[in-house]
C-alpha cells in the first residue's frame, strides 16, 4: 500500500487544483522531495495531508480557526468558498480493510462551516475514516506526518505522550480507540444508572399511595363499567326494536308506494285511452277524407272512360286509313296519255329484249313468255282505247312507305296510351272499392269505440276509488312513522345524556340478548346508580396515573437491569482491549528499543540509547485521538474495579548518551543532537512498523552536512519499507530523491508546482519541466 496521488484545491495557498503524483512498488518506494523557497507554500502540502486524514485542531494546521485552511484571497485573486483535499491510496494488499484496490479519501470544507468526508465518492463520517486509516497505521497523531517541530516535541513530551507515539508503532491505535470509546460509554452508562435509581427512589413512595387510591377507583370503575354495559344492552335492545319497527314501516311504505304507483299508472293509462277513444268517436276526418277521395276518384274514372273511348275511335280510324282502296277515275285519251302508255310498253320491251339475250333455263324462258304477254296485252288495250275521248280507269291506292312508317308510329303511340289509360282506370276502380271497404270498417270501428269508451269510464271510476283508499292509508302510515321517529329521538337524547355517545357508537347487541327484559335491566341500572352514589366521586385520572406510574416504574427497573448488564459488558471490552494493547505494546517496545539503539549508534558513530518504561497512573478520561475529549484531561474514577482501568500503564523515558559524554537528561543535548536523537527514534519506529507513507517536513533542517548524508543514507535504506515524501531545503536529501517537486509562489499569492524526475536526468542528462 502506498500514496499514489494528492489532489489539492482551494487549500491555503493552493487556490487552483494541484495534483502531485507519487510512485511505488513491491521492491521499494522512490523518495519524493518537495522543495521551494521559504513562504512558497511547500509545507501546506504536509498540512493538506494531515487535514485530509482527520486533523481537527486549527493550531496544528498553523491556523486560528477552521476556515483558515480555505484560500483567503489576494489582491489579484478573490477568496474561495471551499477547500478540498483528496488522497489516493494503492490498496492491492488490502491494508485498508475494504474491497477496493484503490481507495480515495476526500475532505471538503465550505466557508459556511459545512464539511464532508468522502470514501471513494460516498459520504461517510469522520469516525469511519479514522477507524479505517487507524487499521493501516495512518492517523493525525501517528508518525505518518512529521511536521516542523514535531521531532523535537517527542523529546519534550511527557512519558505518557511518548507511550502514545510508541503505540502507533505497535499498531494498537484501534484497540486504544475502542477502549476509550468503551470507557466513555461506561461513564455515560453509570451516570444513566444513577439517574434511573434516583428516579426509582422518587417514584416508589408515590406509587404506593396511588395503588391505594386506584383500588377504590377500580371498584367504582367496575360498577361504572357494569352500569354502562347494562345501559348499552338496554339502549341497544330498544334501538334495535325501534329500528325493526321502522324497517317494517318502510316495508309497508314500499308496498303502499308500489300500489299507489301502480294505481296511478293504471288511472293515467285509462285516461289516455279515454282521451283517445273520445277523439276517435268525434273525429270524422278519416271518413270525410275517404268519401272525398271516392268522389274525386269517380270523377277521374269518368274522365278516363271518355279518354279511352276517344282513343279507341282514333285507333279504328288509323287502321282504316292503313288498308288499300280502289280508286275509279276518268282519264282523257290524249297525247300525253298515249305517250305514257307507250313509254311503259317500251320499258317492258327493253327489259324483255335484255332478258332474252341472257336466258339460260326453261324457267327463265317461261318468265319471258309472261312478260311478252304483258307487252301484247298493253298494246291491245292501247289499240282499243285509241280514238276515244276519255276512259274510266280503276286502280288500288296504298300508302307510301314513308306514310306507312308514320302511320305505324302513330298507331303504336295510340295503343300505348290506350294501355296506360286502361291501367289508370283499373287502379281507380280498385281504389274506389278499397275506400268503400274502409268506410264500412270505419262505421264498424265507430260503434266499437263507443262501447269501449263507456267501459273505460266505468274502469276509471273504480281505479280512482282504489287510489283514494291507498292515499288515505299512506297518510295514516305517516302518522305512525312520526311516532316511531319521536321515540327514536327521545332514545338518542337519553343515550347521549347517559353515555355521552351517539346511537351509532353503541356496541352491537349479541344474538343471545335478542330476548331480554328491558324492565329488569332498568331496575338493575337504578340499583347500580345508587351504589355509585354511595362510593362517591371517582377521579378517573387516578387509575390512569397509577397505571402509567406502574409502567414507568417497571420500565425504569428493566432499564436499570439492562444498564447494569451493559456496564459488565463494557468492563469486559475494556479489559480485553487493555490486554491486547499491553501485549502488542510490550513486543513493540522491545523491538523499537533495540532499533533505537542501533540507529543511534549509526547516526552518532557510537554511544548508547534506550527506551525505559516508567510506571505511571493514567486516568480513564485521558484522550489522545479523534474522540473529542481534549488531551491531558484528568479523570478520577469512582471507587471500585473501574478505578483500576489504565492505572498500571507504563510511560516511556528516553535515555541517550552520545559517545564521550555523560548526559543526565535530554535537555543537556544541543539542538542538532536533539534532532539526531529524535530522528533515531523515528527511524526505529518506522523500521519496526513501516507506515504506508511518511511525510517529513524539514525534520533535518538542524543537521550539518555530514549528518545530513547519514540522514539521507538511512532514508534511502528505509525507503525499501515505506514511502517517503520529504519537504526539505537539504541538498543531500534532494540528491537521494527520485522525484522532485518544486513549489513557487508568484505575485498573485498562489502556489504552483513543477516536477522533475531525477531518474530520467541520470539516464539522459536532460529533463523537462
Amino acid at each position: 500500500m502506498f500514496l499514489k496521488r494528492i489532489e489539492i484545491s482551494g487549500f491555503k495557498s493552493f487556490a487552483r487544483k494541484t495534483v502531485l503524483e507519487f510512485s511505488g512498488s513491491s521492491g521499494g518506494f522512490p523518495i519524493t522531495a518537495i522543495v521551494g523557497p521559504n513562504g512558497s507554500g511547500k509545507s501546506n502540502v504536509a498540512d493538506a495531508i494531515r487535514w485530509a486524514i482527520g486533523e481537527q485542531s486549527a493550531k496544528h494546521l498553523r491556523g486560528k480557526k477552521g476556515e483558515d485552511v480555505i484560500f483567503a484571497g489576494t489582491d489579484k485573486k478573490a477568496r474561495l468558498g471551499s477547500a478540498s483535499v483528496s488522497l489516493f491510496f494503492e490498496n492491492k494488499d488490502k491494508r485498508i480493510p475494504i474491497e477496493y484496490e484503490e481507495v480515495t479519501v476526500t475532505r471538503r470544507l465550505f466557508r459556511s462551516g459545512e464539511s464532508e468526508y468522502l470514501l471513494n465518492g460516498a459520504r461517510v463520517r469522520l469516525l469511519d475514516i479514522t477507524d479505517l486509516l487507524a487499521r493501516a497505521s495512518i492517523g493525525r497523531d501517528s508518525y505518518s506526518v512529521i511536521t516542523q517541530g514535531m521531532s523535537d516535541a517527542v523529546l519534550s513530551a511527557s512519558p505518557a505522550e511518548r507511550r502514545i507515539f510508541l503505540e502507533e508503532a505497535a499498531g494498537v491505535k484501534q484497540y486504544r480507540l475502542e477502549k476509550e470509546r468503551a470507557i466513555r460509554k461506561l461513564e455515560s452508562t453509570k451516570q444513566n444508572i444513577a439517574q434511573v435509581e434516583a428516579l426509582l427512589r422518587e417514584i416508589e413512595p408515590h406509587l404506593k399511595h396511588l395503588r391505594k387510591q386506584a383500588e377504590r377507583a377500580s371498584r367504582g370503575q367496575e360498577l361504572e363499567k357494569t352500569l354502562r354495559t347494562k345501559q348499552e344492552r338496554r339502549f341497544s335492545f330498544l334501538r334495535k326494536k325501534y329500528r325493526a319497527e321502522r324497517a317494517n314501516f318502510f316495508r309497508e311504505k314500499e308496498i303502499m308506494e308500489e300500489r299507489i304507483r301502480t294505481l296511478e299508472e293504471r288511472v293515467q293509462k285509462i285516461h289516455e285511452e279515454l282521451s283517445f277513444e273520445s277523439q276517435r268517436s268525434t273525429d270524422e276526418t278519416p271518413r270525410k277524407k275517404s268519401e272525398e277521395e271516392n268522389r274525386l276518384a269517380r270523377e277521374n274514372l269518368y274522365q278516363l272512360e271518355r279518354e279511352l273511348a276517344l282513343l279507341l275511335g282514333r285507333i279504328e280510324t288509323e287502321e282504316e286509313r292503313r288498308k288499300p282502296r280502289t280508286v275509279t277515275e276518268s282519264v282523257p285519251v290524249d297525247r300525253t296519255f298515249v305517250r305514257s302508255i307507250l313509254e311503259e310498253i317500251r320499258v317492258h320491251q327493253e327489259k324483255l329484249i335484255d332478258r332474252i339475250s341472257h336466258v339460260e333455263s326453261l324457267e327463265e324462258l317461261q318468265e319471258l313468255r309472261e312478260l311478252a304477254r304483258v307487252v301484247a296485252t298493253r298494246l291491245f288495250e292501247l289499240h282499243e282505247q285509241a280514238g276515244k275521248d276519255s276512259i274510266v280507269t280503276t286502280h288500288t291506292v296504298s300508302l307510301s312507305p314513308e306514310e306507312k312508317e308514320k302511320s305505324d308510329e302513330h298507331l303504336r303511340l295510340l295503343i300505348s296510351k290506350q294501355g296506360h289509360t286502361q291501367g289508370e282506370r283499373d287502379r281507380l276502380k280498385e281504389r274506389i272499392a278499397e275506400n268503400e271497404r274502409l268506410l264500412e270498417r270505419f262505421a264498424a270501428d265507430m260503434e266499437q269505440s263507443r262501447k269501449k269508451f263507456f267501459e273505460l269510464e266505468r274502469s276509471s271510476r273504480e281505479a280512482e276509488h282504489q287510489l283514494s283508499n291507498e292515499k288515505e292509508r299512506a297518510s295514516e302510515w305517516k302518522v305512525r312513522m312520526a311516532r316511531v321517529e319521536v321515540r327514536e329521538e327521545d332514545l338518542a337524547a337519553e343515550i347521549f345524556e347517559e353515555l355521552h355517545v351517539v346511537p351509532d357508537e353503541l356496541p352491537p347487541l349479541p344474538a343471545e340478548d335478542d330476548e331480554i327484559d328491558p324492565e329488569k335491566l332498568e331496575r338493575d341500572i337504578l340499583r347500580l346508580k345508587v351504589e355509585l352514589e354511595h362510593i362517591g366521586g371517582i377521579d378517573k385520572t387516578v387509575v390512569e396515573e397509577c397505571e402509567e406510574t406502574e409502567k414507568r416504574f417497571s420500565f425504569l427497573t428493566s432499564e436499570s437491569e439492562d444498564l447494569k448488564r451493559a456496564v459488565e459488558s463494557l468492563r469486559s471490552v475494556i479489559r480485553e482491549m487493555e490486554t491486547k494493547t499491553e501485549t502488542a505494546f510490550e513486543s513493540a517496545w522491545k523491538e523499537v528499543n533495540k532499533e533505537f539503539d542501533r540507529y543511534f549508534k549509526i547516526i552518532f558513530g557510537g554511544g548508547s540509547a534506550s527506551l525505559r518504561k516508567r510506571e505511571l497512573s493514567r486516568s480513564l478520561g485521558e484522550n489522545t485521538d479523534e474522540t473529542g475529549v481534549s488531551e491531558g484531561d484528568r479523570f478520577t474514577g469512582e471507587a471500585g474495579e473501574d478505578s483500576d482501568f489504565g492505572e498500571r500503564e507504563a510511560g516511556i523515558d528516553i535515555v541517550a548518551t552520545p559517545p564521550g559524554k555523560r548526559i543526565a537528561n535530554l535537555s543537556m543535548l544541543s539542538g542538532g543532537e536533539r534532532s539526531l536523537v529524535a530522528l533515531a527514534l523515528l527511524f526505529a519506529i518506522i523500521s519496526h512498523n513501516p507506515p504506508p507513507f511518511a511525510v517529513l517536513d524539514e525534520v533535518e533542517a538542524a543537521l550539518d552536512e555530514s549528518n545530513s548524508k547519514r540522514f539521507g543514507d538511512l532514508l534511502r535504506e528505509l525507503s525499501q519499507k515505506t514511502q517517503f515524501v520529504a519537504i526539505t531545503h537539504n541538498r543531500e536529501t534532494m540528491r537521494r530523491a527520485a522525484l522532485l517537486y518544486g513549489v513557487t509562489m508568484g505575485d498573485d499569492g498562489i502556489s504552483k508546482v513543477l516536477s522533475v524526475r531525477l531518474d530520467d536526468v541520470e539516464k539522459e542528462g536532460t529533463f523537462s519541466l
